[in-house]
């Protein structure tokens, strides 16, 4: 479980590198991790922090999806 905890601070602490140290998820937000053998999905929804860990090999494809161009 503390393996589990240490991934969500690393993908917490790139978040903050991205967005300032004073960072947070919002309603709604949600981060995308990629490990090596799986991919971290982090979301805040109705005031809760989520988590869920897809094992596997992630998929990678690429492509460039308009909607998200800006970002």
């Amino acid at each position: 479980m503390e393996e589990l905890f240490e991934i969500i601070n690393l993908a917490m602490e790139q978040f903050k590198q991205e967005y300032g140290e004073d960072a947070t998820l919002e309603e709604g937000d949600e981060i995308v991790a990629v490990l090596n053998n799986c991919a971290l999905i982090i979301s805040f929804n109705n005031g809760k922090l989520e988590t869920k860990f897809i094992g596997g090999k992630p998929y990678f494809i690429n492509k460039t999806l308009s909607v998200y161009e800006g970002d």
